[in-house]
């Protein structure tokens, strides 16, 4: 029974923080999330070293922008990559990952046409997203996972870290114990 208790306590915080950064990122929508995660496992034991990653979110409605028939972030960090006749987005529908335990995002957007199909809006950056989880993602299904919503902050998502390449030799290092004790 106290095991349990333990246990709700745990998910009972994580909850309250993924909450409490997406408010905050409705708040201050020009910030970023200044909630983050690490790696962990089910025990919430942290199961890596790697360095803590701030939330990210698709684009906001207001942020893009339309150029040549493609929208995109006056950053060129996020672009559309079918060309569209549309002249408004008028609000978020979600987002789309694909990938095994590491992939890719998709922001989908609802425009001013009468028929057609969603913008998709993709990063430029080649950037690694680790497998999302939490409030607005759906059960991983065929390697894809769906967040339908009309707010961004209900789809966050992280980052893969950048691993460093200051302890690079350390981490090839082969330690026949360590194989021999699994």
């Amino acid at each position: 029974m106290l095991n349990m208790n333990k246990y709700f306590l745990l998910v009972a915080a994580v909850v309250f923080i993924i909450i409490s950064g997406c408010k905050q990122s409705e708040d201050f929508p020009d910030r970023p999330a200044t909630n983050a995660i690490s790696a962990t496992e089910s025990s919430g034991a942290v199961v890596s070293d790697q360095p803590i990653q701030p939330a990210q979110f698709c684009p906001q409605v207001g942020e893009l922008t339309k150029q040549n028939d493609v929208w995109g972030t006056p950053d060129n960090k996020w672009r559309s990559f079918t060309h569209s006749s549309a002249k408004k987005i008028l609000n978020f529908l979600g987002a789309q990952w694909v990938g095994v335990k590491v992939g890719k995002i998709i922001c989908l957007y609802q425009t001013d046409e009468a028929v057609s199909f969603p913008l998709a809006v993709e990063q430029l950056v080649n950037q690694s997203i680790l497998e999302p989880v939490g409030y607005g993602w759906s059960a991983l299904t065929n390697g894809r996972k769906f967040c339908k919503s009309a707010s961004v902050a209900d789809c966050t998502y992280f980052i893969e870290p950048q691993k460093g390449i200051s302890n690079i030799y350390e981490e090839i290092k082969y330690n026949p114990r360590e194989d021999s004790e699994l």
